[in-house]
């Protein structure tokens, strides 16, 4: 026992002093920190012109409503230099209000009241035309509304109508809830979605870094078979670098569950860790595993096949059947297992990431004793 824990500390200060450690480190470190730079980076709004050819109470209330709007910033100028703009790309759309606008809307029409010149370079025509045309659209319904209630009412109840429907909110219409088996996790935030995204990407580092572990370690074959001198053999050599590396990869864990804490799911940091460290050591029973193959080439292919699979098929990066004998089947895959620790019972999640890790650690002593 002792010599198993000598060889785990030689092969974390390897790690912590080698080119190939660090580098990995500092990688898995960054990807696990790349999905929160959307979040601390605002989302730059998108340059629109604006033409009003109506000059009305109504155009001047779409103007300010459009305003108001974090996605497009307005901007004004004569037609022919908002168009000039709009032709190199300057402006993703200029909107041009026609003339008759309000009396169009307030009798229960929209046709021809409101026109998009898009630019030759818009990426962004779909979201500064849902954006402007929705603050339109809330004058036109509020309108209809309100002619209704006119026929109903008179002019009192038209108003009245109309001064209700054309308020703004702050209740949001739609609210987004988490659930898996064992009920209601709470709203989804953009931090918890982060987290999840931290969580993914860090895994398919990770694993990609416990299974080329296994392969560098090769380059200290005359340590290993020092070890194998004093009765310590290569499959608990490599069983011994597989607990070191998963060691050295856990602390870039603590950054998608530190978010985990920030976004008000604290009592997932602690099932997470343990799934975390489950994951990577199971990738280490199959690091030892492909480490019987002997031809270098293969051994690489055979990594690449395994990563790529893994990431592929897990429901990480694409979302799988939940049921049926290809979900079933997924299972031998470990992602397969953190994936769905969100949607089940983390205690089923790490019970069953706990028997792939044990399955995958006994099959390179398994085989070696079939040889023998």
């Amino acid at each position: 026992m002792k010599l198993f824990a000598n060889t785990v500390g030689y092969r974390l200060k390897f790690l912590a002093t080698g080119a190939y450690g660090i580098v990995f480190f500092l990688l898995a470190a960054a990807v696990a920190v790349c999905p929160f730079a959307g979040l601390i980076i605002p989302d730059a709004p998108v340059p629109i012109g604006w033409i009003d050819e109506d000059h009305t109470e109504f155009s001047q209330r779409l103007l300010k409503n459009v305003e108001a709007l974090n996605v497009v910033w307005v901007t004004f100028g004569d037609r022919d230099t908002l168009i000039a703009n709009l032709q190199t790309g300057r402006l993703e759309g200029v909107f041009v209000i026609k003339k008759g606008f309000e009396e169009t809307i307030k009798s229960g029409e929209y046709e021809g009241t409101l026109q998009l010149l898009r630019s030759p370079y818009s990426t962004a025509a779909g979201v500064i035309s849902e954006s402007v045309g929705g603050e339109a659209l809330r004058l036109w319904l509020a309108c209809c509304s309100a002619n209704e209630a006119r026929s109903l009412g008179g002019n009192a109840l038209y108003q009245s109508v109309f001064d209700d429907a054309i308020a703004v909110t702050d209740d949001p219409i739609l609210k987004l809830e988490r659930e898996n088996e064992a009920g209601d996790t709470g709203r989804v935030t953009p931090l918890l979605d982060a987290a999840y995204s931290s969580l993914y990407l860090l895994c398919g580092v990770a694993g990609f870094f416990m299974l080329t572990g296994i392969a560098m370690s090769r380059k200290g074959a005359d340590f290993s078979m020092r070890l194998v001198s004093r009765a310590f053999s290569v499959e608990r050599y490599r069983l011994a670098v597989g607990v070191a590396d998963t060691l050295y990869i856990m602390p870039c864990a603590l950054v998608p569950l530190a978010a985990f804490g920030a976004a008000g799911e604290a009592r997932l940091i602690a099932p997470l860790l343990l799934l975390f460290a489950l994951y990577a050591f199971a990738f280490g029973g199959i690091a030892s595993a492909l480490a019987m193959i002997r031809s270098q080439t293969v051994l690489m292919l055979c990594i690449c096949v395994v990563t790529i699979g893994n990431a592929m098929l897990s429901s990480m990066l694409v979302p799988l059947p939940s049921s049926g004998a290809f979900a079933a089947v997924s299972h031998v895959l470990p992602a397969r297992w953190l994936s769905r620790a969100d949607l089940q019972n983390p205690l089923m999640s790490a019970m069953g990431l706990g028997v792939c890790a044990a399955v995958y650690h006994a099959l390179p002593f398994i085989f070696r004793r079939k040889e023998s």
